[in-house]
């Protein structure tokens, strides 16, 4: 019995890791925030790919956070993968997504 739980065990936290999941960056805390809001708590982001507005804040635009650095390996570089904020015109967070980084 207790091999079979070690199983189950290993097998899901295998599939968590494949399906890309990131204990630190989860959707719902983001979604209703502003970009300052956000940048206070997790700190600046690490890819913006619009300039802020007047006031400093985002939007119509993403900003992201690194979830997986690039590696260099055998064959090449992997790429960075991000973990994507998607800002309104009101500069409020209305979705996220798992991304990389444009050019990278």
């Amino acid at each position: 019995m207790k091999k079979t739980s070690i199983t189950i065990l290993v097998c899901i936290i295998f599939i968590m890791s494949i399906a890309g999941c990131s204990a630190k960056y989860k959707e719902e805390h983001f979604l209703g925030k502003t970009s300052g809001e956000i940048e206070a708590e997790y700190g600046q982001f690490d890819c913006v790919l619009m300039p802020a507005s007047e006031d400093g804040s985002y939007r119509n635009c993403r900003c992201g956070y690194t979830i997986k650095e690039p590696q260099a390996r055998f064959l090449g570089t992997s790429d960075e993968v991000l973990f994507f904020i998607v800002f309104n015109e009101n500069g409020i967070a209305v979705s996220c997504e798992e991304g990389y980084r444009p050019g990278g």
